[in-house]
């Protein structure tokens, strides 16, 4: 008789927690205003076939954002990008950059939404080859291009949310390289 009442006791508990933490997070007054930062692997490649150069390799990159979520679906973001040197034999490049991006979220539940998100990117790139017959070459590159990517989101708290995402930056320039990004962020609601 007194485990049972025990276990009622503490069922109610948790449902009033659950409870609680639901209300917590469905009075929600939008616009919110959040930022983050994020930690990646990254894959790094293009070809250059008038320098005959062959380039692929995988590094580290970090970023920081701040954005605005207008409704539990819509939000817009701003962020900086720094990836980390790749290498080659004799080749190198590092890629830095400022993003804008739209985020359409669907949220699952309360606590966890899938989302797709794109925008531009303003990239600066210095890529420097070592060629046999004529030495150092390194060339400073910028430009602008479109990049797109999903992720997961889980809230731990109404403020406090982990996310986990993808994306794909086709940098439009003399040799077309390609990002891939896998990333881990952290960020914080206000």
């Amino acid at each position: 008789m007194i485990k049972s009442i025990s276990l009622s006791a503490i069922s109610l508990a948790l449902l009033g927690f659950n409870t609680a933490a639901s209300a917590e997070t469905t009075n929600i007054d939008y616009p919110r205003v959040y930022t983050g930062i994020g930690y990646g692997q990254y894959s790094f490649q293009f070809e250059d076939s008038e320098n005959d150069i062959d380039f692929d390799d995988d590094s580290q990159m970090l970023k920081g954002y701040v954005g605005s979520q207008f409704n539990k679906y819509l939000s817009l973001e701003l962020a900086y990008q720094n990836f980390d040197e790749v290498s080659d034999i004799d080749s190198y490049a590092e890629v830095d950059g400022i993003s804008l991006a739209a985020r359409l979220a669907a949220p699952i539940t309360e606590s966890f939404s899938v989302y797709a998100k794109g925008g531009w990117l303003e990239w600066d790139a210095e890529v420097t080859s070592d060629i046999p017959a004529l030495g150092e070459i390194s060339a400073d590159q910028s430009g602008g291009d479109i990049f797109y990517g999903a992720g997961i989101e889980y809230a731990f708290t109404s403020n406090v949310q982990i996310r986990f995402e993808y994306e794909r930056y086709e940098l439009e320039d003399d040799i077309d390289p390609d990002m891939d990004v896998a990333s881990v962020s952290v960020q914080y609601m206000f």
